[in-house]
């Protein structure tokens, strides 16, 4: 197994998919090494966390990008930001429509129980 071992003094960006979060689907971040090899699923990175260096493991699937290109980083978080503020403002104000909407429904509802329980002959209000 040929493995793909990144360290030197670039730092590399990646961008990996969140899956326990609709309204946050990834995850960016720099590190400083990364493994891989042809024949596995998973990528191994290496991160340094507040001068410690952890090691996390994550599918290659997961991996949107990876790359030492500053700039490319930054203008594909600013395309994906873009994107989901643009959504996200949408799924607002959809929710805002949605919640009103199902107050008008429980006013209508009320109304109409309240039309029934009056014109019912056996009132038990009385």
């Amino acid at each position: 197994m040929k493995l793909k071992l990144c360290y030197d003094s670039y730092m590399y960006y990646v961008i990996q998919r969140h899956h326990n979060d609709h309204q946050k689907r990834y995850f960016a971040y720099a590190i400083t090494k990364y493994i891989s090899a042809k024949n596995t699923q998973n990528i191994i990175i290496e991160i340094n966390h507040d001068g410690v260096i952890k090691r996390k493991w994550s599918p290659k699937e997961d991996i949107i990008l990876l790359t030492a290109d500053k700039e490319l980083f930054r203008t594909t978080m600013e395309r994906l930001e873009a994107i989901k503020e643009h959504h996200l403002e949408k799924i607002n104000a959809a929710q805002e429509k949605l919640n009103l909407d199902i107050i008008q429904f429980n006013e209508a509802l009320q109304k109409e129980f309240e039309i029934i329980q009056s014109s019912s002959p056996t009132n038990l209000s009385n």
